[in-house]
């Protein structure tokens, strides 16, 4: 979507109904009424296979053009210029009539500059989360149980790409779901100063930047006794700006490493998630442990570092230390 200044949002009509069922498969989704046994024609909801069979039937469909993402019934079509715009639009709706699907016309979005998909707001080069949603966030209640916890978690993980590491900062919640933890939750200070920091980074209207292929990415890590985190940057005018960030914590063997290997492992943690863009050109690696100087080199005597030193020399890269 880098460089889109033209976008239309479209809705299937009724989704999964729209593929059919092969005759040899309707005899599994009999039920009984009270006029006899019925069998759909037509895909339903709750089969165990239906969502990967819809999606693999909306890639075969729309897969092969470049300007379209689909995430089941929802389809995002984007385009540089107008005129490029009603072309797109036009192969798509073709594409998706060829395959026998219909489009809700009154869910269809048609040339916006920016536009509310899956939980974001895309347009002009950004990314950011949808304030209906980073609302819904910011009225939560505090949680009570386990189960609770886990389902409040989830909803901020959908967005922990917009919050420089998450992980650290939600790792008091984490501990809260563990095996070990009572289901009836204790809520210390630390599980509140948790709770109260993500929700004021996530409805602080952070916004990411449209990664571009064309500049060089600068990636910036960190580490922690509790999580590993890393940021994939590039520059727009005079300043650094984010285009993801990632985190995880600590397994617990990871725990005891030294710190060097701590840093160490942030940077491999850093490189597998962006890889997707590193692996294109040379980038830079900022980072505030002079010790890792020696990654190019290679000239550790630790093991496990001299191991890791060696996975990543399929990327061209240079680093940069930062006080």
């Amino acid at each position: 979507m880098r460089g889109a200044k033209f976008f239309t949002k479209c809705d299937l009509t009724k989704g999964y109904w729209q593929i059919p069922m092969h005759e040899d498969s309707k005899a599994y989704t009999a039920f009984q009424t009270t006029q006899g046994v019925m069998e759909f024609n037509f895909t339903p909801f709750g089969l165990s296979t239906a969502a990967c069979t819809f999606q693999r039937a909306m890639l075969d469909t729309l897969g092969k053009l470049p300007f379209v993402l689909s995430y089941f019934d929802n389809v995002l079509i984007f385009s540089k210029s107008w005129e490029e715009h009603l072309e797109h639009i036009e192969k798509t709706l073709s594409a998706l009539r060829g395959a026998g699907f219909t489009v809700k016309p009154s869910k269809t979005i048609v040339g916006c500059e920016h536009i509310h998909f899956l939980g974001h707001i895309v347009g002009k080069g950004q990314l950011k989360p949808d304030e209906n949603k980073t609302e819904k966030i910011r009225n939560l209640k505090v949680p009570t149980t386990k189960k609770e916890v886990r389902s409040v978690l989830g909803l901020q993980n959908y967005y922990r790409r917009f919050v420089h590491n998450f992980s650290a900062i939600a790792q008091p919640l984490t501990e809260l779901t563990k095996k070990s933890s009572p289901n009836k939750i204790v809520w210390t200070p630390e599980c509140q100063e948790s709770w109260d920091a993500i929700k004021k980074c996530l409805t602080s209207e952070p916004i990411l930047k449209v990664p571009d292929p064309s500049k060089p990415f600068v990636v910036q890590t960190d580490a922690s006794t509790k999580a590993i985190a890393g940021t994939l940057l590039q520059q727009h005018e005079v300043t650094l700006h984010p285009c993801f960030y990632a985190s995880r914590t600590l397994k617990d063997r990871e725990r005891n490493y030294a710190i060097i290997e701590l840093e160490m492992l942030a940077i491999i943690f850093a490189l597998d998630k962006f890889s997707k863009y590193l692996l294109i050109k040379p980038f830079l690696i900022q980072t505030d442990h002079a010790p890792l100087s020696f990654l190019k080199e290679n000239k550790s005597k630790n093991a496990r570092l001299t191991r890791w030193a060696l996975a990543i020399q399929q990327y061209s890269f240079r680093v940069q230390t930062t006080f």
